[in-house]
């Protein structure tokens, strides 16, 4: 559940790949140590959960999609000045450089997390006393997970699907192995390729998953058979088979996880309560003895009050473009989700007072979302749309819209304009949770940033190089067989 915390017992050692591939024999057998058993075996599988959680909750990585896109603008430093922040400077700018590029670092983290899920496939007949239940549902989260990271790394490097025709353009590498020395690093893959493999994880993971869940903690916190096939209407969205997300979608949305009611929506986002349409989410780590969170991604948005002066806050705000999306009653407005404060600011005309908005989803010590309910309706609805079954589209719409605002008058759109008034909806339900930059590129559509952009580059049109992001030149250089992307 949302916000449940729990100290992490074990965590195996990731390997990045060119740690890989220089380990000395003391490490393999280190390596061959951690699986013979299985208590090591689950604390492999533990300590995957755990670096997935690190990478994904990293500052960059979380706000990506709605700083680039325009959901996000900067709050001000400690010195009163609202620009962008350094370590966002680059990206944001759209002046990524392969060389020293924002995200170099979390591709070779995110591949040496790929390396440790694949060890844990290739050893898991090793431990004595494993029961095969208990197998089957390891492979099950690993398989998940493997499709879940490789997933992540095609929308930050490759372009979106239907980019070319039949998606012939250059996806990733997909490794299904572990690297071994003296072995040639794997090509890219075509990104139709890249998206049947992700497609074959996830779907072997849903014939092997069982009741037993492998790990101790919150059944959110780990992949299991529903949360999947939600994560599965996202992906075949993104590829644009839209029977298949219906369908996965039908089988999430007849569950019985139902819509967090209205009444109880800003309390449980805002309050530290558990988010009862959560499917999954990365519950933030707790160390030392008093269980103490590490690091949350409530960091980046919070806002801290003390005897009811502002004392601290969170470095990215929403946007006035975002703001403006929403009607007055809408719950996820301004006392609802969003909440106003006016802080000291240098501006052109001197020191001011100005006002920014903070999300309430993320309070102190939370987790980051990875998938709900609410994404799964607008997923078919846009599914519904794109394929002519209108009617169930507006359903699945007016739902959302409805639970935001019971007062919402019941849309008459069709085409393009239901579309447009789908994605729209998506950007407002969505909001701070990944998203946007994603949408606007499988849908052909331009960045624009208003508000909140004091930089030279604030629209970018679609299509464009810039619109993902360049392969690290670290990796081009060590493996012969990388191609690097158009632009870079």
């Amino acid at each position: 559940m949302k916000k449940t915390l729990y100290i992490v017992l074990g965590c195996i050692l990731l390997f990045s790949c060119e740690d890989f591939l220089n380990r000395e024999p003391v490490e393999q057998v280190s390596i061959n140590q951690q699986f013979s058993t299985v208590e090591g075996l689950l604390e492999a599988l533990n300590g995957a959960y755990r670096e997935y959680e690190a990478l994904y909750s990293n500052r960059e990585f979380f706000v990506y999609a709605d700083a680039i896109a325009g959901n996000i603008k900067f709050s001000p430093n400690r010195q009163g000045f609202a620009d962008v922040s350094s370590s966002f400077q680059q990206v944001y700018s759209f002046e990524e450089q392969a060389e020293n590029g924002t995200f170099n670092t979390l591709y070779g983290d995110f591949y040496g997390l790929v390396n440790a899920l694949n060890l844990i496939l290739e050893n898991i007949d090793e431990p004595s006393g494993l029961d095969e239940q208990l197998r089957q549902q390891v492979i099950a989260e690993t398989l998940a997970m493997r499709a879940c990271v490789h997933f992540e790394l095609t929308k930050l490097f490759a372009q979106t699907y239907n980019f070319t025709p039949d998606a012939q353009h250059p996806g990733i590498v997909y490794n299904t192995q572990t690297l071994t020395a003296g072995e040639d690093f794997p090509a890219r893959e075509t990104l139709a390729e890249t998206y049947n493999l992700i497609e074959t994880d996830f779907l072997e993971a849903l014939d092997r998953f069982t009741a037993q869940q492998a790990l101790e903690g919150p059944e959110t916190s780990y992949f299991n058979s529903l949360n999947i096939r939600a994560l599965l209407s996202r992906f075949y969205l993104y590829k644009g088979d839209w029977a298949s997300c219906i369908s996965q979608a039908n089988s999430v949305i007849n569950s019985n996880v139902t819509l967090t009611p209205r009444d109880q929506l800003v309390n449980q986002w805002a309050n530290f309560e558990p988010i009862s349409e959560t499917l999954f989410e990365f519950t933030p780590p707790l160390t030392g003895e008093d269980g103490i969170v590490s690091s949350s991604v409530s960091e980046f948005f919070d806002i801290v009050f003390l005897n009811d002066e502002l004392v601290d806050f969170g470095r990215y705000t929403a946007s006035n473009d975002l703001v403006s999306l929403y009607d007055e009653n809408d719950i996820r407005n301004l006392g609802g989700l969003l909440v106003s404060q006016d802080i000291p600011t240098i501006t052109p005309i001197g020191e001011e007072e100005v006002t920014y908005n903070f999300t309430r989803k993320f309070p102190a010590n939370d987790g980051a979302v990875m998938i709900r309910l609410s994404e799964v309706y607008l997923n078919r609805a846009e599914a519904y749309a794109k394929s002519g079954q209108e009617g169930q589209a507006l359903n699945d719409l007016q739902v959302i819209r409805e639970r935001a605002d019971p007062s919402a008058e019941t849309l008459d759109a069709s085409g393009d304009v239901l579309i447009n008034e789908i994605l729209t909806e998506r950007r407002r339900e969505l909001a701070f949770e990944g998203h946007l930059l994603y949408d606007l590129a499988r849908n052909g559509q331009s960045i624009i940033r208003n508000d909140g952009c004091n930089i030279s580059i604030c629209q970018l049109d679609f299509p464009n190089d810039r619109f993902i992001l360049p392969i690290p030149q670290s990796s081009i250089i060590i493996n012969e067989n990388m191609v690097q992307n158009e632009g870079y």
